[in-house]
């Protein structure tokens, strides 16, 4: 009998989506901002004060510019975010959170460090270590896939 690996990666999936739609924290979030949103936040949070600019959302979503010009003239308006200039150029501005998506920010950070410590939890440092280099490199290999389409 063969054993496919697209067995085991669904269910993965499903019980990883599984636990995220389980959450009463990123439920309540998900009836005040949409998903996009959410990693829009989550992107510029987890950027440690690094500027982020509207380039670098298109290109964490895999999303076209026009898309992301939409999407954060949105949470603009909806103070989620402010466009703040940099240097001398006016038209290079970084993405910065308000307050208010702050907030959600803290909500989201604590709801995936639980996620992520049930999905990790008897992992030793090594295979911890290990799991991401394996992660890193389907991501590459479905992005590469991607570009070649």
């Amino acid at each position: 009998m063969l054993n496919y690996f697209q067995d085991d990666i669904l269910q993965v999936v499903n019980l990883i989506r599984h636990k995220i739609n389980e959450s009463e924290k990123l439920n309540v979030i998900d009836k005040e901002i949409s998903r996009r949103q959410a990693a829009v936040i989550g992107i510029i949070d987890e950027s440690q004060g690094k500027p982020v600019f509207q380039k670098d959302i298109s290109c964490r979503l895999r999303i076209r510019r026009s898309t992301a010009t939409s999407m954060l003239q949105d949470m603009e308006k909806d103070g989620l975010i402010i466009r703040e200039p940099v240097g001398n150029d006016l038209r290079l501005k970084k993405l910065v959170l308000t307050e208010k998506s702050m907030r959600y920010a803290l909500m989201i950070r604590e709801e995936f460090t639980l996620i992520e410590d049930s999905i990790i939890r008897g992992f030793s440092e090594e295979e911890k270590l290990q799991l991401r280099k394996y992660l890193e490199r389907i991501k590459e290999n479905l992005t590469e896939e991607r570009r070649q389409r």
